[in-house]
């Protein structure tokens, strides 16, 4: 399947879609992780490089209008992750991963600013409009299923509750996990990625289990005697 990571601007996308990929990949499916850094700031690209033998899986540099064409979304339990481009700044790269992605997580932290930006932008595109308009060049003739994560949250504050009403209200559906405001995650580019699991993104990537978000191998249950 394909992820595709996307967001207005910068909100955390890249490190989130970091994480999540090491989460995905000490997970006990064992997923296989494919990365495609589809954003011309390569952060995502320079990040493995860095970080060298440490990153378990490549990332591909990959920021074409051209996308849909050029990547064939994986099967089984490999997973493909794309750190998009930032949807203001690069709308055909965008437009381009929407037409094959599987599944689309929204990064935002729980701010008006970032809010304005996803919905009500003053000199952009909603970006509920950009997923609407992916449908008809998808193979489904429907739009990505898209999930919302709210990132950079402070704990006990109100705003994570806000928001994530208010992003339901835009017809969004929202992860119940979320993404703490961390020094370990917010001065992590560049450096190795260690124990994600046990992180916010684990827990993450067994909401996602649940959901029925990503390929899970069916185990034959023992009969009660």
């Amino acid at each position: 399947m394909l992820i595709a990571n996307v967001s207005p601007r910068t909100m955390a996308k890249t490190t989130d879609t970091a994480w999540l990929s090491h989460a995905l990949e000490e997970d006990e499916e064992q997923y296989d992780v494919l990365g495609y850094d589809a954003d011309h700031s390569k952060q995502f690209h320079n990040w493995s490089k860095k970080a060298k033998g440490d990153f378990r899986f490549p990332v591909h540099l990959q920021a074409s209008a051209q996308f849909h064409k050029e990547v064939v979304p994986p099967t089984g339990k490999t997973i493909a992750m794309v750190d998009c481009g930032h949807s203001e700044n690069h709308p055909h790269i965008t437009d381009s991963v929407l037409r094959i992605a599987d599944l689309v997580i929204l990064h935002m932290s729980p701010t008006g600013a970032d809010w304005e930006r996803i919905v009500e932008p003053p000199d952009a595109t909603p970006f509920m409009d950009i997923l609407k308009r992916s449908a008809p060049l998808r193979a489904t003739r429907r739009m990505p299923p898209t999930w919302v994560l709210l990132n950079r949250t402070v704990a006990n504050a109100s705003s994570t509750g806000y928001y994530r009403e208010e992003m339901t209200k835009e017809g969004y559906d929202v992860f119940t996990t979320v993404i703490p405001r961390s020094e370990m995650f917010g001065q992590s580019l560049g450096f190795p990625i260690m124990d994600a699991r046990k992180t916010a993104f684990g827990s993450l990537v067994t909401e996602m289990k649940k959901r029925g978000l990503l390929p899970v191998e069916k185990r034959e249950e023992q009969a009660e005697q």
